[in-house]
């Protein structure tokens, strides 16, 4: 997959094209790529997805501060390699491209800049200023600037309708297995490990101290979480916990994400890794010394170990 910011340079053989902030690149995600491969295949031509950074809602100031993206964009360009797709634009967005109509952007961008052959778009996406347009827009301008263009009707899983804001919703909840199953992949968080208290070591648990560099990141809920650690090309079992050690007397202040990998002995400091949400165990408690949390941590171990060997 070839990766461009913006347009220039860009380069492809009767491009099909769409359209999305494909935030966690969800299950309804990739039937519409699908389709985009597809096309793109009967076509002779080559899959093209325009994608926008930073998100909208953060240039425009449209109560960003509560934003919680599924995928930062590292993450979610990993995602997008995997799936068979042949060329990914990251348009910067701005205030300058947020005034263009539908038209406009369609004869800008689309036409003049990718030279388009087949547009896709999904059921309710809508683009341009003020997303006024809709899919019998897109039809008029189809026509008059000579590409097609099809929609991809919603996708549903088990009878649940999958969509990012359905997604994030389950797992502010803690409901891990749901959200999961409505991806299509385990959810993944992605931080650089960086020196901590070193607690966990004293009681037989060495942790690695996750930070997150994007701030808009979701994080799901405090509490203990069975995992999958991948660090330096490999991939291990882990317990996770998401919270303040309530049980130390000096309780932290910063929302504190650590990980406990399991028959890893190396040093990682500073290393970069990615946590695999299984299952939300427990929520975080606070013990009456420290005793009890290394006995519990001992039973959350057995537990985690059998589901993590099950998966």
């Amino acid at each position: 997959m070839k990766i461009y910011s913006g347009l220039s340079n860009f380069s492809a053989v009767n491009p099909v094209v769409t359209i999305g902030m494909f935030d966690g690149l969800h299950a309804g995600h990739r039937v519409l790529l699908n389709h985009v491969i597809k096309k793109a295949k009967e076509s002779k031509g080559e899959s093209v997805v325009i994608s926008f950074w930073p998100h909208p809602r953060i240039v425009l100031n449209k109560d960003a501060r509560n934003l919680r993206f599924l995928t930062t964009l590292e993450e979610k360009t990993r995602l997008f390699s995997e799936t068979g797709i042949d060329h990914l634009i990251l348009i910067p967005f701005t205030k300058e491209l947020a005034s263009l109509t539908a038209r406009e952007f369609i004869k800008n961008i689309l036409v003049d800049g990718i030279r388009l052959k087949h547009l896709i778009v999904g059921y309710d996406h809508r683009f341009g200023k003020d997303r006024l347009s809709d899919f019998k827009e897109y039809k008029k301008y189809a026509a008059e600037y000579k590409f097609s263009i099809s929609k991809i009707e919603a996708v549903e899983k088990d009878g649940d309708h999958i969509s990012s804001s359905v997604i994030r919703k389950l797992l502010t909840k803690g409901d891990i297995k749901n959200a999961n199953r409505l991806l299509s992949y385990n959810y993944l968080l992605t931080g650089r490990v960086k020196g901590g208290m070193k607690l966990g070591r004293k009681l037989g648990y060495p942790t690695a101290n996750i930070e997150v560099q994007d701030k808009h990141k979701l994080i799901p809920p405090e509490g203990v979480y069975a995992c999958y650690v991948n660090i330096i090309g490999e991939k291990h079992g882990g317990m996770l916990n998401i919270g303040y050690r309530p049980t130390l007397k000096n309780e932290m202040q910063q929302l504190s994400i650590e990980v406990h990998i399991f028959d890893f002995y190396r040093d990682i400091y500073s290393e970069e890794i990615t946590v695999e949400f299984i299952h939300r165990i427990r929520d975080e408690i606070r013990f009456e010394n420290i005793k009890q949390l290394t006995e519990q941590l001992r039973k959350d171990e057995k537990v985690i170990r059998e589901m993590v060997d099950a998966n």
